[in-house]
């Protein structure tokens, strides 16, 4: 995420001072409610809170704020969802690690509840709780790779929900205007990556993860064109770089698609039926070009769409 540059010298120093003061105002009025209280700060605040780089007091209660956040993770106003809100939960979670084991369960759960608020409904803007939710928690899976807090039916729990979302989320769209990025598909290939890269994973989970993508990138009804594609890739590859990779979930996918793409060009040309091949070799062009950087593991996997990428047009 883009961050606020900081001014320079006296006067930004002091100006930087009396926001801290401020924020460190706001902080004592929320010590002061009840813990499962939900204070809510003015926009104001929040602004405040991102000019000096979501700094807290060290004493602050960040679990409160960051549910907060969360809250905010569905806001259709894209400076205070994605710059402000993402960008709090991100430096609080990962980059300066403020909350614990039972502060990062509370917060998952919370998203987990939001990631879940009318999934399979139509476009609407609940899309943005959705898939910001998805979003903070795929940094609670990156956490949890440095800093493990999940145990293991957490874990599962976590890819069970986006195997769900990428399967039943009905509102595809990618930038939105007015309201900024919606990124549902993209959100939950982020959260899929950091999970699929965990040592937690177990080859059936990984087969459910490949087939799920494709299932997704067949039953869109969409070609990709904000970038998903690339991100679901990136998911691809978190699976076929590890050491215990499984090839086969990939090869029965490629010959699927290899059936799909012959039966395409045999016959008179359906646009229906072209849409869901092109959407899938989208995607594993940028796989491709992902393993074909990488020297290490996954050679079966590479070979394999090398193939397809050959026999299909």
């Amino acid at each position: 995420m883009i961050r606020a540059n900081l001014s320079t010298g006296a006067a930004g120093s002091a100006r930087r001072r009396g926001l801290v003061a401020t924020i460190a105002g706001g902080m004592l009025l929320l010590g002061c409610a009840c813990s499962e209280a939900q204070t809510t700060h003015d926009r104001a605040f929040w602004v405040a809170l991102r000019t000096v780089d979501f700094r807290l007091p060290q004493d602050a209660p960040t679990l409160s704020l960051a549910l907060e956040a969360a809250a905010l993770l569905g806001s259709t106003d894209p400076e205070l969802r994605d710059d402000i809100a993402y960008s709090a939960l991100e430096t609080w979670v990962y980059r300066e690690q403020r909350l614990d084991a039972a502060e990062l369960e509370r917060l998952r759960s919370t998203l987990v509840a939001n990631a879940r608020q009318g999934l399979g409904e139509g476009a609407g803007d609940g899309l943005f709780l959705r898939s910001f939710s998805l979003l903070t928690l795929a940094v609670l899976a990156a956490e949890d790779l440095k800093r493990p807090f999940l145990d293991a039916q957490k874990f599962a729990a976590l890819i069970e929900l986006a195997i769900d979302a990428l399967a039943r989320e009905r509102d595809l769209r990618g930038y939105v205007p007015g309201k900024g990025w919606g990124h549902a598909t993209a959100h939950c290939a982020d959260l899929l990556k950091f999970l699929a890269r965990s040592q937690r994973l177990r080859a059936p989970q990984q087969a459910r993860i490949v087939d799920a993508i494709a299932e997704r990138l067949r039953s869109a009804g969409l070609v990709f064109v904000w970038g998903e594609d690339a991100r679901l890739a990136a998911a691809l590859s978190a699976i076929a770089r590890r050491s215990d990779a499984d090839a086969t979930p990939f090869v029965a996918w490629f010959k699927r698609l290899k059936d799909e793409d012959a039966a395409l060009w045999n016959g008179s040309f359906d646009v229906a039926r072209y849409v869901p091949v092109r959407a899938q070799l989208n995607s594993l062009n940028a796989f491709a070009a992902d393993l074909d950087l990488d020297s290490g593991t996954g050679a079966a996997i590479r070979a394999a769409v090398r193939s397809l990428r050959t026999e299909a047009q």
